[in-house]
């Protein structure tokens, strides 16, 4: 079994009104060798929706969860960075002011 796999899957097809949605996903799975236990992650990938006539339409599902996340990391990242180079401008003229005093 590989350490890392990724699948589409496809959900229970519900019928609703005249069309028929089936939700389909992407996961991944990673397992660590000699482990029954691993990570399982499931994310929204669309909807295919079949009408009467039986043209089918695949709707692109948004993961607004994921754009949170990445957003928050990103957002923690620029906050590190900006506090880093306050916190090095700040003893920066810390240290020239010693040096000026003696």
């Amino acid at each position: 079994m590989p350490l890392i796999e990724t699948e589409v899957k496809t959900g229970e097809t519900r019928q609703v009104g005249s069309l028929e949605l089936t939700p389909t996903t992407n996961v991944l799975k990673i397992q660590l060798p000699g482990n029954h236990g691993g990570l399982v992650w499931n994310r929204p990938r669309a909807v295919i929706v079949r009408g009467q006539d039986g043209v089918e339409h695949t709707l692109p599902v948004t993961d607004v969860t994921r754009m949170i996340l990445w957003a928050m990391l990103g957002g923690g990242l620029i906050g590190a960075l900006v506090i880093g180079i306050a916190y090095g401008i700040r003893r920066d003229k810390s240290t020239r002011s010693d040096n000026n005093d003696g």
